[in-house]
């Protein structure tokens, strides 16, 4: 219980990291601001085609509950959890560097199927966030949900955690990371004004506290038939490698 010297140790370890890997907030910050006009240059009215997968976009902050959703909805059987798979990025980025003839849902689906064969999908790459957007403009059969918590809670879980990857530089920082965390509300904010059909809000806080009540809210929007299996993500044999 010496949290005054705990406090220390880890303002002293994150400065030390921050020395190593410098924040990268800004550039995550204006990679919104550019992905935000990019959503508003065309609005595409796609179709839902059933030849697609059902495509389940987990976004928000680290350490916001993202895994856990996952599991809870990967206890269906159809469902393959691609976890924080980068398809997406490198989709927007092929057809932004190729632009003729390309198209980013089918960019994306032929790297799913290059995956797996079942015909719904999570992507819990948090910072697609970002791509919201262009998401719910853009692939048909898509569904983002917005994971949030406390947001005191959620950045100190952050500043807590050792990151390895480098959109996490930030989260040496505390000032950093409530930048980053106020970004995305922000940006996540006006999505939903634009997306609200498209984007769920789900509670970290209430879905731990009342686990029932969340989760059924959260299969009925997603128009899921009922499993009692999805109280029991503690029994999903996936593998889980977040921080």
């Amino acid at each position: 219980k010496k949290y005054k010297e705990s406090s220390s140790y880890l303002a002293l370890a994150n400065n030390l990291k921050l020395n190593i890997y410098p924040s990268n907030s800004n550039q995550l910050i204006q990679q919104s601001k550019k992905l935000f006009i990019e959503s508003n240059k065309q609005e595409i009215q796609i179709q839902e085609d059933k030849s697609f997968s059902e495509n389940i976009f987990i976004v928000g902050m680290p350490r916001c509950g993202s895994t856990l959703v996952e599991s809870i909805l990967s206890m269906r059987n159809d469902v393959y959890d691609l976890g924080e798979t980068n398809f997406l990025e490198k989709s927007f980025l092929e057809c932004e560097n190729y632009k003729k003839d390309m198209n980013l849902a089918e960019l994306y689906r032929k790297k799913v199927n290059n995956k797996t064969d079942l015909k719904i999908t999570t992507n819990k790459n948090l910072y697609n966030y970002q791509y919201a957007g262009i998401i719910a403009n853009q692939i048909p059969n898509s569904k983002i949900v917005h994971c949030y918590r406390n947001p005191l809670d959620n950045i100190l879980s952050i500043y807590r955690a050792h990151f390895t990857k480098r959109n996490e530089y930030y989260s040496s920082s505390l000032v950093d990371c409530a930048k980053i965390y106020l970004d995305q509300e922000n940006i996540m904010s006006e999505y939903k004004n634009r997306f609200r059909s498209k984007i769920y809000d789900l509670n970290y806080d209430s879905l731990v506290t009342n686990p029932n009540e969340e989760i059924k809210s959260l299969i009925s929007w997603l128009d899921w038939q009922w499993e009692d299996t999805y109280l029991s993500p503690h029994l999903n044999k996936r593998s889980v490698s977040t921080a």
